[in-house]
């Protein structure tokens, strides 16, 4: 039987990358992609994923109504969760909801996504979650291919790195719950993380290689919405 997991969909951030190539004010989340949005898209391939308890959205201050509207036609009962200063903050916030909740949901994993990462499929997030079952954590992840160098303060190429084993990643990054919670209580406050698969391996767990989808990019400026799949 299919593990009882919940979703974590991030939309908290500010958009400013988005915002100074688009020229507006408008959170990329919010975008028209489609006949949905960029947000509801994201979202949308997790409700058929098997035994989903819950799905946890974080918004900005301020933007609580507005991000209730934009998902207004999905047919779940989302919660939604004041975001912090900080993508980590925010996922912290969402992932202690769901531990003050944990009897009620009895959750095993929880995935966490970017809400400005719409063209993610069902089959990946079962993938993801396939593989946090194996190993406790899971990340899709695509190797490099292109070839690595490193350029200098005069703009300067100035060295080449070895593009053996290192891979791009993506989400949605799959756990074991209550580990992930229990590692950003852990996370050490000094130290700028990237992602929550830094903070579940600084804390002792094991991140498992899901193949990627090349697809499966994220909406970072505004040529990324008129781009194909």
């Amino acid at each position: 039987m299919f593990p009882r997991h919940a979703a974590i969909i991030t939309a908290a951030g500010s958009s400013q990358r988005f915002n100074l190539s688009s020229g507006s004010n408008r959170k990329k989340e919010f975008m028209t992609l489609g006949s949905s949005s960029v947000l509801a898209s994201s979202i949308k391939p997790f409700l058929g994923a098997p035994n989903l308890a819950a799905v946890v959205v974080t918004y900005r201050k301020g933007e609580l109504e507005a991000t209730r509207n934009l998902l207004s036609d999905i047919d779940f009962d989302i919660t939604f969760v004041q975001g912090g200063a900080t993508r980590q903050q925010s996922v912290f916030n969402a992932l202690k909801y769901l531990y003050d909740h944990k009897k009620d949901l009895d959750i095993e994993y929880v995935s966490i996504h970017d809400g400005a990462r719409p063209f993610v499929t069902q089959e990946l997030i079962t993938a993801c979650l396939q593989t946090a079952h194996e190993l406790g954590g899971s990340c899709p992840c695509i190797r490099v291919t292109d070839t690595l160098v490193k350029v200098d303060e005069a703009g300067l190429l100035c060295g080449r790195l070895s593009r053996e084993g290192v891979c791009t990643v993506q989400t949605p990054q799959t756990f074991r719950f209550p580990d992930i919670y229990d590692a950003h209580l852990k996370a050490d406050p000094g130290k700028a993380y990237t992602d929550d698969t830094e903070i579940f391996m600084d804390a002792g767990g094991k991140v498992g290689f899901v193949q990627g989808d090349a697809g499966n990019r994220k909406i970072t400026y505004a040529s990324d919405l008129t781009e194909g799949r």
